[in-house]
């Protein structure tokens, strides 16, 4: 028997092998893919990892699978993987888009315009979604124009630096650099979003361009720098705890968000303040339970926190009152794994049984185990 299954993994992963073969192809060569999608009206994606990259692996084994993922990456896209660390041609496209993590998910019209670029591992039904919105933008002629098509962008070597020689970005460089320069500009843009903790002047300059940037450049890149500067100016203004003065600044800065950035915006600022500068877990779960959005990947990692030393059922009960409000039936299964086993062992029975079974439906859907979910009904 033990052979038997021995035999049979590694059948599947001559399988899963097969099919990713097929799914993708391999160049060395930016123009040729771009030739290629132009002749077969597709888009490109680009699969950004390196080998031992522990999400990259698990797009390969549970994500591009899939026979529905399979198809509409084939039928909308012709599929690159690249290793960005070892391949010249990822090195490339690292420096253009500003590649810092991975998996990184590059979406391209046959033009060779970055149409969206996102992060991470993502589950089937979330990477399906964030497919489809591309190719309807590509169709409409959407795309983050900040970026040029071309590659051999005339970089300045202290931007390269922080790819070439694991160097952050020298804002004492990068000030005399972009004075008098058009800061939207690519060679001007993509050195200053690059660097980190940015000095008054930079993060006022930062902000008044806030719009034209994430429209130029995504939201990937510039809505994590908004936040950097607004936790900086939290921890500047309001070193201790007064919720009063929080509830001022946040009135204060609220013009410089939309509409629909603002309830995360809102949250994140609470989590910079409360839970990250002040260390207050429970002042931060009440905040989010009044003050709530859909933003679950919050839960995700935030219950991470509650198995650790010094938590209490205080903590756990303020915990579970903003989970209840934020945990949908299209939540991540491991958020819906996460709110089963919380609502059981807050003898919230009915509560656990509902996640449960979406949990199940998520883990049919997605390939994944159901045994954590089963074992909460039974």
């Amino acid at each position: 028997m033990k052979t038997f299954k021995i035999y049979l993994s590694l059948m599947l992963l001559v399988l899963t092998a097969s099919a990713q073969d097929g799914q993708f192809t391999t160049t060395s060569d930016w123009k040729s893919l771009l030739a290629q999608a132009r002749k077969e009206n597709k888009m490109v994606f680009v699969d950004a990892y390196f080998v031992g990259c522990h999400p990259c692996k698990q797009m390969d084994d549970e994500v591009f699978p899939l026979p529905a993922v399979m198809k509409q990456m084939k039928d909308n896209f012709v599929n690159v993987k690249i290793d960005f660390y070892k391949e010249d041609l990822g090195k490339e496209l690292q420096v253009k888009y500003m590649v810092t993590g991975f998996p990184t998910f590059l979406l391209l019209n046959s033009d060779g315009q970055l149409v969206n670029k996102f992060s991470g591992y993502q589950e089937a039904d979330k990477f399906q979604e964030l497919l489809s919105e591309a190719v309807v933008k590509s169709k409409k002629g959407i795309a983050l124009k900040g970026f040029s098509p071309a590659l051999d962008v005339a970089h300045v070597d202290f931007y390269k630096a922080v790819f070439t020689e694991r160097k952050p970005v020298d804002q004492d460089k990068l000030i005399p650099y972009i004075k008098g320069k058009d800061i939207l500009a690519e060679v001007n843009a993509v050195p200053f979003l690059m660097t980190r903790s940015l000095n008054s002047e930079l993060a006022d300059l930062l902000l008044k361009n806030y719009n034209q940037f994430e429209a130029l450049y995504g939201k990937d890149l510039v809505y994590g720098r908004r936040n950097e500067i607004m936790a900086a100016r939290i921890k500047a203004e309001l070193p201790e705890k007064n919720d009063l003065k929080f509830e001022m600044f946040l009135d204060k800065v609220k013009p410089l968000f939309s509409k629909t950035d603002w309830p995360y915006a809102r949250l994140d600022m609470a989590e910079a303040y409360y839970y990250r500068q002040l260390k207050d877990r429970k002042a931060f779960f009440k905040y989010a339970a009044k003050n709530f959005n859909d933003d679950d990947n919050k839960i995700r990692y935030m219950a991470m926190y509650l198995y650790g030393d010094g938590i209490d059922e205080e903590e756990k009960q303020l915990f579970a009152d903003w989970m209840v409000k934020v945990v949908s039936e299209k939540s991540p299964y491991s958020v819906l794994g996460t709110a089963a086993g919380m609502m059981k062992a807050q003898n919230d029975p009915e509560r656990a049984r509902l996640y449960a079974e979406w949990g199940i439906r998520k883990a049919k859907a997605l390939n994944k185990p159901t045994k954590h979910f089963d074992s909460i009904l039974n």
